[in-house]
């Protein structure tokens, strides 16, 4: 994975990681939870040949993203704003350089990611035709935070994952994987969950569901403890074109468990490749 800073238009900076095909069509852009930040992908083996560009963005105070000053707003919808810029901006510099153009993307949040992935999806409907949330609480919902008591750095029973999580023994190397999240997320100390908190802490952004035209997938692990097929049906009454899907024996790691089928709702037909890009 490599991960470089991008200065937006409004001059804030934020890192953006990069795996699977850099040369594909198609561009996924994975949310992190809270906290999470820098290079994740839940199962390498299956991004590698599924015909994607999987790209994740780290929120103001985690990894590289540098924090915001006291003046600076701090609402999801601020930092749904940051991302859609973003992608304008890889947009042009694709078609500009003779890059690999593409055109809408598929969004996938996990926990606090799902709620910029639908902030982002309301506000900027041209660019997002399809979205996966896992595990994501309804607006009124977010009380399982880290609290205080959750000291840096950050470890796995900050994400509320459990040792007897399925997917660990599953899915090789997600252990890893999930500890280096979350050692990029306490570079900057506690900055990044104390800004997702002030960001949270304002639900207006909800106010525009109904605009999403998105394809929508609202994803929940029975034994996950931050979230529960409820918040999905709240999602699901206020967005128009959106399902939702209750996973049975799966919890604070669903998106890793599911990970292939998610990849299949967001990037259907491989991408546009039309198979595997390579054997497995």
């Amino acid at each position: 994975m490599s991960s470089r800073v991008v200065t937006l238009r409004s001059k804030r900076r934020i890192s953006i990681s990069a795996a699977g095909d850099p040369l594909a069509r198609r561009v996924i852009l994975l949310l992190h939870p809270t906290p999470g930040a820098g290079p994740f992908d839940p199962a390498p083996d299956i991004t590698s040949r599924w015909g994607v560009h999987l790209l994740t963005a780290d929120r103001p105070g985690y990894g590289a993203t540098p924090q915001l000053s006291d003046g600076e707003s701090h609402t999801v919808q601020h930092r749904a704003d940051d991302l859609a810029d973003f992608l304008r901006q890889s947009k042009e510099i694709a078609r500009t350089s003779g890059g690999m153009a593409f055109d809408s993307v598929g969004l996938v949040g996990w926990g606090t990611g799902g709620t910029l992935a639908l902030s982002l999806a309301a506000r900027h409907p041209q660019l997002v035709d399809r979205v996966a949330v896992v595990n994501t609480t309804s607006p009124t919902g977010f009380t399982l935070l880290p609290g205080p008591e959750v000291s840096v750095p950050y470890t796995r029973s900050s994400l509320f994952i459990d040792d007897n999580e399925p997917a660990l023994a599953a899915r090789a190397g997600l252990g890893h994987r999930i500890d280096r999240m979350l050692g990029e997320a306490s570079l900057q100390g506690s900055a990044g969950v104390d800004g997702d908190r002030r960001m949270l802490a304002d639900p207006s952004w909800a106010e525009q569901l109904d605009r999403i035209t998105a394809d929508v997938r609202l994803i929940y692990g029975d034994d996950d403890r931050t979230s529960s097929i409820a918040d999905g049906h709240w999602y699901r009454r206020r967005i128009r074109r959106s399902r939702t899907v209750r996973v049975p024996g799966e919890g604070a790691l669903t998106i890793a468990a599911r990970w292939a089928r998610i990849l299949g709702h967001v990037a259907p037909d491989h991408g546009g490749l039309g198979g595997p890009a390579s054997p497995g």
